[in-house]
């Protein structure tokens, strides 16, 4: 999605349609953490995710510089002097190795260009132990008022992290549209 989308990014039928302060409630984020919101957008999440890992890091990453001067400029505002905004590429979060405690992807992941190779970068930002929150609307159930490019099955979602490393942790079956399904780094290779 193009900057052009913040509007839709930022409309208030999204908790409802969503849920999202249930996924936050979900991410268990607490003080000091180190946390990366990948396609970060406008920062509707990483926001929040900031807030609630103070004085901890909150790096939100996208690949458009107008979407992160939007998610910036509503840092500022807000005062949030531990949310700092990422340029990614399309091949990497461009995230200092073993630096964050959890990465965030909601209905990001579907759109990358090299998905294995955005896994593995995300993989190396990882500290051990490390989850990923991987959020995608669910193509098993065509209730979802999606179109069918934007969504992806949780078997495809297992197979697609795990063969860039990651171990499945489990599926959260807690929102409405979408999966949540949790992976983590390995804490040994």
């Amino acid at each position: 999605m193009s900057h052009a989308g913040i509007p839709w990014l930022e409309r208030d039928s999204r908790e409802s349609e969503e849920r999202t302060s249930a996924l936050l409630d979900a991410l268990d984020l607490r003080p000091g953490m180190s946390v990366a919101d990948i396609g970060a957008g406008s920062g509707r999440l990483t926001v929040p995710m900031a807030r609630r890992v103070a004085p901890g890091i909150a790096y939100g990453t996208d690949i458009q510089p107008e979407m992160l001067a939007f998610l910036e400029a509503r840092a500022r505002t807000e005062g949030l002097v531990n949310l700092k905004g990422i340029l990614g590429d399309t091949l990497d979060v461009n995230l200092p190795e073993g630096s964050v405690d959890l990465v965030l992807l909601v209905d990001a992941y579907h759109e990358f260009d090299h998905p294995w190779e955005m896994a593995r970068s995300m993989l190396h930002a990882l500290r051990p132990g490390g989850r990923v929150a991987l959020v995608e609307f669910r193509a098993e159930d065509p209730e979802v008022p999606i179109k069918g490019l934007h969504k992806m099955a949780e078997a495809q979602c297992r197979r697609e992290f795990e063969a860039a490393g990651f171990r499945w942790l489990r599926t959260d079956p807690r929102l409405p549209w979408q999966h949540l399904v949790w992976f983590e780094r390995p804490i040994t290779p």
